[in-house]
């Protein structure tokens, strides 16, 4: 039964790509030519002068004919430069999907699209190295982009990093909200089952995101949604707002990393600005001028490297939005960078020369 699935399914990627090789889809286009436009299907929106959210179209016979576009990997980055391409300021949302029509009644005319995110056109974008698999007969979605005239920016602070950073031996009888949220390494967990006093070494840090956009920072998601958080007694508005991990100087990660949620708030805001957000069940948020710091006391702010080797030098990496889940004007000042020079004792261990870097592409 497992071999047949196994034909069955290489039969269909096979008849997938045949198909997409006699649609004249593939990812080597001539692009010089491309011209980009938003339609809909929507009748609520048909008569809008300047749409600004819809399904994307590309031409490459200067409008004569038009095609949508399906690309495995379709994000706020690809959907940033279709909003600057078409004048329309920042992307607010990016989606594979039927909203706006599907690839039935508007077929694709490109695939592969993938973008950094700092292009000016959408034909300045780099292609998937291979056809996609997921743009095959079945799947009847096309990209999709809606367009701000204002957006959130996060910037990660550096300081706060390096001046914060301290190594913590912690029993995990005392890390039990931590482990519920996973925030510490896989190997914990059995080692809890028969010795649950065990300490974890813990590299804390403080994280500060600051909001340097010109709109606010909105969780994405209803607050009907948020999770509550029975040990910390509060919302998190968002799942995964920030990574923490650790790799070797060849970036072979060697701490496992966790997924920070968050409860978002303005915990300082510059002179003049007046705090607005709270970690409430309906009010979470970043303002603009303002950010919000989760400190190294707190739990999860840090990175459990019990088993890290010591006496020796790593790169510490932590990102904010790391899936682009919230629309901003760049995601090239939402990552940090690190030295970690790490002994596995406190008074010698330390971080430095953090760099600010950008979210990382798959490429």
């Amino acid at each position: 039964m497992a071999s047949f699935r196994f034909q069955l399914l290489q039969l269909l990627l096979v008849l997938s790509q045949s198909w997409a090789n006699n649609s004249g889809l593939n990812v080597q286009n001539n692009y010089r030519n491309m011209k980009v436009r938003l339609a809909t299907n929507k009748a609520a929106l048909a008569d809008i002068q300047v749409l600004r959210e819809g399904r994307v179209e590309v031409s490459f016979d200067f409008g004569a004919s038009w095609g949508t576009i399906c690309s495995t990997s379709w994000s706020m980055r690809e959907a940033n430069v279709v909003c600057r391409q078409l004048g329309l300021g920042y992307a607010s949302k990016a989606s594979q999907g039927t909203e706006h029509g599907d690839s039935r009644q508007h077929a694709w005319g490109m695939v592969g699209t993938l973008c950094r995110g700092t292009e000016q056109r959408l034909a300045d974008c780099i292609r998937e190295s291979h056809y996609p698999n997921l743009c095959n007969a079945r799947n009847h979605n096309v990209s999709t982009v809606a367009c701000v005239s204002h957006s959130a920016d996060l910037e990660i602070g550096l300081a706060d990093i390096e001046r914060s950073a301290r190594l913590e031996a912690v029993p995990m009888s005392r890390l039990t909200c931590a482990m519920e949220e996973h925030c510490v390494s896989a190997d914990a967990y059995e080692i809890r089952r028969t010795n649950p006093h065990a300490a974890r070494i813990l590299l804390r840090f403080s994280v500060k995101a600051s909001n340097v956009g010109t709109a606010d920072v909105s969780p994405y998601a209803n607050y009907k949604d948020w999770v509550w958080h029975q040990c910390h007694r509060h919302y998190h508005s968002m799942n995964v707002f920030a990574t923490f991990d650790v790799y070797d100087l060849k970036y072979r990660k060697v701490a496992q990393g966790h997924k920070a949620s968050f409860c978002l708030m303005d915990s300082e805001c510059r002179p003049g600005v007046r705090q607005k957000y709270t970690c409430g069940n309906t009010t979470q948020g970043i303002s603009v001028g303002c950010a919000d710091t989760y400190t190294d006391v707190l739990d999860c702010q840090w990175v459990d490297v019990t088993r890290v080797p010591v006496n020796r030098r790593y790169i510490l990496r932590v990102a904010l939005n790391p899936e682009y889940k919230l629309g901003e004007i760049s995601f090239e000042n939402n990552g940090a960078e690190c030295l970690l020079d790490y002994t596995g004792i406190q008074q010698t261990t330390r971080i430095f020369n953090c760099r600010r870097k950008p979210l990382w592409f798959k490429i």
